[in-house]
C-alpha cells in the first residue's frame, strides 16, 4: 500500500510504494541530503528528526554511536540507517543538507592565447549553370580553403537551401577542418564552455571564443555528493547496476546544463550558440561525464578505460550545445590523475621551464606533482574528505557558519572568523588546519598527535575521552581526540606524498624554488600553519604561492588556444605517474607524517 513521506521544514511530500531508507527517499525527492559517506553509517552526517518518536525506529549500532541518548529519546535518527514502510514526517536540521557552500571558480590563468579551434569560414559560390554542373558539396569544397572529409548528412540536407536562398553565399562553422554547421548569415559571437568538474563543485565558464574573455561563471555544487563524499564511494554506488552508472552520469551534464542554461540567460545567448567545450576532472569525473564503464577504477590496479584525448560530440554526452559541436576531454595520467591535474600543471607553467617545483591541489583527493629538470612526477593521497568536513564530529564545507580561521590565546581563550559573521555551526577545512596548528602551539597537542587532559581548555567525556570546545551556540562545537586522528591520517598522507616525491628525486626543501597550492581549501589555509604541524615542509614563506581553482584555468586556456591542446598533449607525456603505496618504505613515510 502507497504511503507518503513528508520533509519538514522544506514541505517536500515524497510517495512510496515499498519501503525504503530516509536517505534514499531524501535522494528521490531531490533533497541533497548529506551524506559523505555514501550511506554506510560511518560518518554520521545524515542527522534528521521523526515526528512522532513512537518507538517504531529502535536505534541501530551506528545510530547509538554518533547520536546522544537525548538526541535519540527526541527522534534524532540516521537518514541512511532508518528504513521507512508508512505515512511519516521527517524533520530536516538546517546542517545536515548541502547548500549555500562558498565554492571558488577564480584562478590566475597565465596564458591568454587566443587560437581556438573552432572558426566560421564565409564562402561565395559560383552559381550552377547549364555549363558548370558541379555538385554543391563539391562546390563548397573547391571555395572553401580547407580540406576536410564529407561532413554530415545535416550540413548536405541544408546545403542546397541556403545557398540558393542567399545568393550562393554561405557561413561554415568549423572545428580545427571538421565543418560541423552551416548558415545562411556569419555567427556574431561564438561561445564555448569550459567546466572543470571537480568531485566537490562543477565550475562553469562562459567563454568568448575570439576575445578569451570569460563572459560569466558560476560555481555549482557537485550533486553526487548525496551518494558520497569520497570517490571509492561513487564508485562502489555506480558499478552495482547500470541504472546507478546512468545515474552518476546524468546527475553531471544536468547540473552542467542548468549551469549553462544560467550563464546564457545572463548575457542574452541561447546553448545553441555554445560551439566548444572542454571539461577537465579527476580520472573518475572524467569517465562518469563521458558516460564510460568505471568498474576498472574501483579495484586494484585501478586502471582507466582510455587516457587519450578525446572528441565527442556534445549530444553523445548528454551536452546541451549547438548541434555538431565537440566535447574536448583532456587526457588522463592514472586511475587517480585526472586532466584536471593536467591542467593545473599546464596553468601554472610546468610546460615551460624546468625549475624546481611543487605543486599541491588540494581536494576531496589530493594530487602532487614535482619538477626537476625536464621530468614531472605526480602522486595522488586520498586526503581531502577529512579537510573538506568528512569524518570530523563538526566538520563541513566552507558554508555560511563555518569557523574558517582559530587563534588561541596561551590563557586558553579562543577567536573564531564564521563565514557569514554569524552563529557558528561547524568548522571548515582551513579552521581545522588552524587548531591543530594552534592545538599544537600552546601545548594542547603533544608531538604524538594526544590531546593533553590537564591543558587548559582540554574537558573530558563521559567515557573520560579529551575534547576542546572552540564555541558555545545553539550545540556546542568541539574538537575530540578522534577528530585530531583524522585530521593528522589526512595531512600525513599529504606529507608522505611530497616526502616521497623529493625521496624520488633526490631533492631537498631547500632546492625546491617554489610551492603552488591550488583548490578552495589551499586558497584559505595559512601555510605558516600547515608547515607547523608537518603538512608541508619547511620552506621560506615567498616561495609558497596559492593560486586558486588552476584546474579551472586551465580548462578556459584549453577551451581558447588550439596551441596550449598542443602543449597538454605534450605535458601528458611528460607525467610520470608514482603509486605510493609500492614506494619502499611507505610505511615509515606515512607515519612521519602523521606526526604532529
Amino acid at each position: 500500500m502507497p504511503f507518503i513521506i513528508e520533509f519538514q521544514p522544506l514541505g517536500f511530500r515524497l510517495v512510496c510504494s515499498e519501503p525504503v531508507t530516509l536517505l534514499d527517499a531524501a535522494r528521490q525527492a531531490g533533497i541533497n541530503l548529506r551524506s559523505d559517506c555514501g550511506g554506510a553509517g560511518i560518518c554520521g552526517k545524515c542527522i534528521t528528526q521523526i515526528f512522532p518518536n513512537n518507538g517504531d525506529f529502535p536505534p541501530t549500532e551506528a545510530e547509538n554511536s554518533f547520536l546522544s541518548q537525548e538526541q535519540l529519546k527526541n527522534g534524532f535518527r540516521l537518514a541512511c540507517e532508518t528504513i521507512v514502510s508508512g505515512d511519516l514526517k521527517v524533520y530536516i536540521p538546517s546542517d545536515s543538507v548541502i547548500e549555500g557552500q562558498v565554492l571558488q571558480i577564480n584562478g590566475s590563468q597565465l596564458d591568454k592565447t587566443v587560437e581556438p579551434l573552432v572558426h566560421q569560414i564565409t564562402i561565395e559560390l559560383n552559381e550552377a549553370k547549364l555549363n558548370d554542373l558541379t555538385s554543391d558539396l563539391s562546390r563548397l569544397k573547391n571555395a572553401a580553403g580547407i580540406r576536410f572529409e564529407t561532413p554530415s548528412l545535416e550540413i548536405i540536407r541544408q546545403l542546397p537551401t541556403i545557398l540558393r536562398a542567399n545568393n550562393w553565399r554561405a557561413t561554415l562553422l568549423v572545428n580545427d577542418n571538421e565543418p560541423f554547421t552551416i548558415t545562411d548569415q556569419p555567427v556574431t559571437r561564438l561561445i564555448g564552455l569550459a567546466v572543470d568538474v571537480g568531485s566537490t563543485k562543477l565550475a562553469c565558464y562562459l567563454m568568448d571564443l575570439q576575445t578569451g574573455e570569460i563572459i560569466a561563471a558560476k560555481g555549482v555544487p557537485n550533486p553526487q555528493i548525496a551518494y558520497g563524499e569520497d570517490i571509492m564511494a561513487r564508485l562502489a554506488f555506480a558499478i552495482k547496476n547500470h541504472d546507478n552508472a546512468a545515474l552518476m552520469h546524468n546527475l553531471l551534464m544536468q547540473s552542467i546544463n542548468q549551469a549553462s542554461a544560467e550563464l546564457c540567460a545572463l548575457c542574452g545567448a541561447s546553448q545553441s550558440e555554445i560551439v566548444d567545450t572542454c571539461l577537465v576532472g579527476n580520472t573518475a569525473m572524467h569517465h562518469f561525464f563521458l558516460d564510460l564503464p568505471v568498474e576498472s577504477l574501483a579495484f586494484s590496479p585501478f586502471v582507466a578505460v582510455i587516457s587519450d584525448t578525446l572528441y565527442p560530440y556534445s549530444n553523445e554526452v548528454g551536452l546541451a550545445a549547438m548541434p555538431g559541436s565537440r566535447v574536448y576531454a583532456p587526457p588522463v595520467t592514472a586511475g587517480f590523475i585526472g586532466s584536471d591535474h593536467l591542467a593545473f600543471l599546464l596553468n601554472e607553467g610546468f610546460a615551460d621551464s624546468e625549475k624546481i617545483r611543487l605543486g599541491i591541489d588540494i581536494g576531496t583527493n589530493t594530487e602532487i606533482a614535482l619538477q626537476k629538470n625536464e621530468r614531472v612526477v605526480s602522486v595522488s593521497t586520498a586526503s581531502g574528505p577529512a579537510f573538506e568536513g568528512a569524518q570530523i564530529r563538526f566538520g563541513m564545507r566552507a558554508a555560511p557558519g563555518a569557523i574558517e580561521y582559530v587563534n588561541l590565546g596561551e590563557d586558553g581563550t579562543v577567536h573564531i572568523e564564521v563565514i557569514g559573521n554569524i552563529e557558528p555551526i561547524g568548522i571548515c577545512g582551513s579552521g581545522i588546519l588552524d587548531v591543530v596548528s594552534e592545538m599544537r602551539r600552546v601545548g594542547i597537542l603533544n608531538k604524538r598527535g594526544r590531546m593533553e587532559k590537564s591543558a587548559t581548555g582540554v574537558k573530558l567525556d563521559n567515557q573520560g575521552k579529551p575534547f576542546f570546545v572552540l564555541a558555545q551556540s545553539k550545540e556546542r562545537i568541539t574538537i575530540s581526540q578522534n577528530d585530531i586522528d583524522q585530521i593528522l591520517l589526512a595531512k600525513g598522507a599529504i606529507r608522505a606524498g611530497i616526502d616521497i616525491l623529493m625521496d624520488s628525486l633526490n631533492i631537498s626543501p631547500q632546492d625546491i624554488e617554489e610551492v603552488l597550492i591550488a583548490g578552495a581549501f589551499g586558497s584559505y589555509l595559512r601555510p605558516e600553519h600547515a608547515m607547523h604541524i608537518g603538512m608541508l615542509p619547511k620552506i621560506p614563506m615567498n616561495k609558497v604561492r596559492a593560486v586558486g581553482n588552476a584546474a579551472g584555468s586551465g580548462a578556459r586556456m584549453l577551451l581558447i588556444s588550439k596551441a596550449g591542446r598542443q602543449k597538454a598533449d605534450r605535458l601528458a607525456q611528460r607525467i610520470e605517474y608514482l603509486e605510493l603505496t609500492v614506494y619502499p618504505e611507505f610505511p615509515l613515510f606515512f607515519a612521519r607524517g602523521i606526526q604532529a
